[in-house]
């Protein structure tokens, strides 16, 4: 059996199937043990790596233990694997929207009791039903077991604030499933490009999608965009170290750097690199002026646009200057008038 590691506490967003021990803490009332199988490709890995055949069922075991005296109730779930829009491999979410390309989610074939009761310093080995689909696939199946622990109603605790404070710990354990050795090429798709907010904050975000059984990895993205006509770059946002899930798709954002979004037509020029694949986007966007109004309205720290007053400003200083240069001209006449007359 190998040891895995405490890896979080919620939010719960699995970063890699590596596992990452918290601070002592951040302890959490419960540890997770993997029971590796036979048939793991790697068996120095403690996450399931598993090389299985059409139709095969087997239960995956996972052995929790209580380590203190009182009685906790851990929730479990089997997970698929997506893409969050952070540009990472996500195994912590139940109800993830799932891709067109993804035909076996991990989640359709694995499955496990809801939730698991752990009396005081006991162990328990919990089994998780996994059925490959009967029709053989190239490339891998990924999903992650997730396990946290129950919220207590009971239990409040206030921060300085008097905020209520909530603190739940989760383990997640990575699977992934192949049938052979089949290498399945990368792909990468441009799906959409549009304004959005993240946090009250303008951006766009460009669409990228994996249609492929695979992990893309490590990910680099440039993407700059442009003024359609013009060379100058806007607005610009570089990255690497991404990843993506198999048959997944996420939001690339692109800053607008709390500027105002104008209406109009824009040109992406995106790359996107991993190993010896690179993939090229040159395209145009329309960002338009109801959808610019109504993200400016609900953004915060938002730079003032104030080109119109200062062209309405100049346009006033020029209508005194008309004014006043032809009050003078009228006076000037005036007295020259007089002077004749005297």
């Amino acid at each position: 059996m190998k040891k895995v590691m405490l890896l979080l506490a919620l939010p719960t967003m699995l970063i890699g199937v590596l596992f990452h021990p918290l601070s002592p803490e951040a302890a959490a009332n419960f540890s997770v043990t993997t029971v590796i199988p036979d048939n793991q490709i790697d068996k120095s890995k403690t996450y399931f790596d598993l090389r299985m055949k059409p139709g095969q069922k087997q239960d995956l075991e996972v052995v929790l233990k209580n380590d203190t005296d009182k009685e906790i109730t851990v929730e479990t779930n089997a997970n698929t694997a997506v893409t969050n829009d952070n540009g990472i491999v996500d195994y912590s979410q139940t109800n993830p929207k799932l891709d067109k390309s993804l035909k076996i989610p991990f989640s359709s074939i694995a499955t496990m009791e809801d939730e698991v009761v752990l009396p005081a310093n006991s162990s328990k080995t919990i089994k998780v039903a996994v059925t490959m689909p009967d029709t053989a696939f190239d490339g891998i199946i990924l999903g992650g077991l997730q396990f946290i622990e129950k919220e207590d109603p009971d239990a409040k605790k206030e921060d300085d604030q008097g905020v209520q404070i909530k603190n739940r710990y989760a383990y997640v354990v990575g699977v992934q499933l192949s049938e052979n050795d089949t290498v399945v090429e990368p792909d990468m798709k441009l799906q959409e490009i549009k304004p959005q907010q993240i946090n009250y904050r303008n951006v766009v975000t460009v669409n990228l999608q994996n249609p492929e059984a695979t992990i893309i990895k490590p990910l680099m993205i440039d993407a700059k965009i442009y003024k359609s006509g013009d060379n100058q770059v806007l607005h610009q946002a570089k990255r690497d170290n991404l990843r993506m899930a198999p048959n997944s798709n996420f939001n690339y954002a692109i800053d607008w750097e709390n500027q105002p979004l104008k209406a109009g037509k824009y040109r992406l020029k995106m790359v996107a690199t991993s190993g010896d694949n690179t993939w090229k986007w040159d395209e145009e966007f329309t960002i338009k002026g109801d959808d610019a109004k109504k993200l400016n309205d609900k953004a915060i720290d938002l730079e003032k646009d104030y080109t119109w007053w200062y062209i309405a400003g100049g346009a006033l200083a020029l209508i005194l200057l008309v004014l006043l240069a032809f009050w003078l001209g009228k006076r000037s006449k005036k007295d020259k008038d007089e002077d004749k007359k005297e």
